[in-house]
């Protein structure tokens, strides 16, 4: 399945697109492909709870 986030917080919209078996798995990519522009754009999210990340994620993803 393809998970795609996007962040439009503050500046032109950033999509996030991975490939994953399962919502499990498309939240560690996401995150993993995510941290850069965390900490470029939002630093002060950059170290937000990942109970937190992973609830604006999901909130937000598409799924197809």
């Amino acid at each position: 399945m393809t998970y795609t986030f996007t962040c439009s917080q503050g500046h032109e919209p950033k999509s996030f697109t991975v490939e994953a078996d399962n919502d499990d798995e498309a939240l560690a990519k996401i995150m993993e492909k995510a941290a850069p522009h965390l900490q470029q754009a939002h630093p002060d999210m950059a170290n937000m709870p990942p109970e937190e990340a992973k609830k604006i994620i999901t909130g937000a993803w598409t799924k197809s």
